[in-house]
């Protein structure tokens, strides 16, 4: 495939859990806690759930029923 046709975006996922509160157990249930940085504009973004993550880089990719304009 020639590199022109392909097309690709980049993200620079983060991924932690807060430590816990004093007197919590360290097994305690926590939430992951997520950053997601789109490359090519730098443009960060945070969530509570990795359902919203992906919610956002699905709505980030094209729609694969759309056919790409060659003239963009």
């Amino acid at each position: 495939m020639p590199t022109s046709d392909l097309e690709y975006t980049s993200f620079l996922i983060r991924l932690w859990r807060e430590p816990p509160n004093a007197g919590e157990p360290q097994a305690a249930s926590r939430e992951w806690l997520v950053q997601v940085e789109h490359i090519p504009g730098g443009e960060k973004e945070y969530f509570a759930s990795l359902e919203e993550l992906f919610a956002f880089i699905r709505a980030q990719l094209p729609n694969p029923s759309q056919k790409p304009n060659p003239g963009q």
